[in-house]
């Protein structure tokens, strides 16, 4: 959870008046702090691009100035947004929700307002591929993450590398050509973690899985901030399988791993009444067995917890991001922790909050899991359905 103060927590239970700022930074000129009329953003930790956005601001075409800076902010221009909450006393507190470039304006000319698509820097990031193959041979996979974002960023942005580094193998001759985004996106995979910018606008890459404790209580009831829950459960994104090949380059020979989640007692186990189920990844960040094995677990993991999903209606708490846990308590006394996928906040008066978690069914994660290795992943996924990554 973004940080803030218990004042804050406690007021958002209360009836209390809410406070948005944005700021504009054209390409040139100084910053610009206009009057925000409405928008909302989405965060969500499953797109590449994780913060997304609207933002309808007022401005005057008649005051030459003005309109000038509209027209430059898509051709890098950005926005932070602000939320938060103004108390009786008249004192402000309020999160950034994020560090946005403008992808579009479109505006009405007699109105005087304008509503700004907006992105995270990954936006610019995907914009601008590698023009010739690179490769990070003798790099770290976290490292080579932060290398690939460097070349566009330099040291304009921090740095924040959550993982462990000297734990991941070194990669050899590992090349990636175009996709930088992609590029990304597989180097923090084949070490389990993932890759995104913070509500700063600075990189960071983390394990995916981190264990905290809930930091918020979606309650209902009087003095309850839950609006309404509804559950729904899709077996169609759930795998019980992962098969990881890795191969750093033409000339190694494949590594391969399949991880499959075989609980005796659930419905979803491997060769159960789910079937087997198996998605295929490919890496050439994954250098050796063990992690081409880590690689498979963590993804099966991610896999089967797609199983049930929850899409909450909450009084907006602006400092929850996905990652967070939350303890969610309904009408009839059930409580359960539940770990936040995404979140949609709206920026007017009127606009709530959605989150949405996802959980699996089984009550101990991955326990057992049995890996195979080698040549032993082929004839298991014999009979099997493949779905690619």
């Amino acid at each position: 959870m973004l940080t803030v103060t218990p004042r804050f927590l406690a007021a958002l239970r209360q009836s209390h008046s809410i406070d948005v700022a944005a700021i504009l930074y054209p390409p040139t000129g100084g910053p610009v702090a206009p009057a925000v009329i409405g928008g909302q953003v989405t965060i969500d930790r499953d797109a590449r691009i994780r913060r997304q956005g609207s933002l309808e601001v007022a401005f005057q075409l008649g005051e030459p100035l003005t309109a000038e800076i509209v027209r430059q902010l898509p051709f890098g221009g950005y926005a932070t947004i602000e939320r938060g909450i103004r108390y009786a006393d008249g004192t402000v507190e309020r999160v950034q929700l994020g560090y946005f470039r403008v992808e579009s304006i479109v505006w009405t000319e007699l109105e005087g307002s304008a509503t700004l698509t907006l992105a995270d820097r990954m936006a610019q990031v995907q914009d601008e591929p590698f023009v010739t193959p690179w490769s990070p041979a003798g790099l770290h996979p976290s490292d080579a993450a932060v290398a690939a974002v460097h070349q566009v960023f330099g040291d304009t942005i921090a740095y924040h590398v959550q993982t462990d580094p000297a734990s991941e193998p070194v990669m050899v001759d590992t090349v990636y050509d175009e996709d930088r985004g992609q590029a990304i996106s597989d180097l923090a995979s084949s070490v389990a973690a993932e890759a995104f910018f913070d509500p700063q606008g600075d990189f960071v890459i983390r394990p995916r899985d981190l264990v905290t404790a809930p930091v918020w209580t979606v309650d209902a009831g009087p003095d309850g901030v839950l609006v309404e829950a509804t559950e729904t459960l899709d077996r169609s994104s759930v795998r019980n399988g992962v098969s990881v090949r890795g191969q750093p380059d033409a000339e190694s020979p494949p590594i391969y791993s399949l991880a499959t989640y075989d609980d005796p007692d659930a419905p979803t186990r491997w060769g159960g009444p789910f079937g087997k189920v198996a998605l295929i990844s490919s890496s050439t960040a994954i250098s050796d067995q063990a992690q081409a094995d880590a690689t498979a677990a963590a993804l099966l993991n991610l896999r089967l917890g797609l199983a049930r999903t929850l899409s909450i209606r909450s009084v907006p708490n602006p400092a929850l991001v996905p990652g967070d846990e939350i303890s969610l308590v309904f009408a009839d006394g059930r409580t359960e922790t539940q770990t936040i996928n995404a979140v949609q906040l709206d920026l007017g008066p009127d606009g709530g909050l959605t989150i949405t978690t996802t959980s699996q069914l089984a009550s101990t994660l991955l326990a057992p899991v049995r890996l195979y290795r080698g040549g032993d992943v082929w004839p298991e996924l014999a009979d099997a359905t493949l779905v690619p990554a």
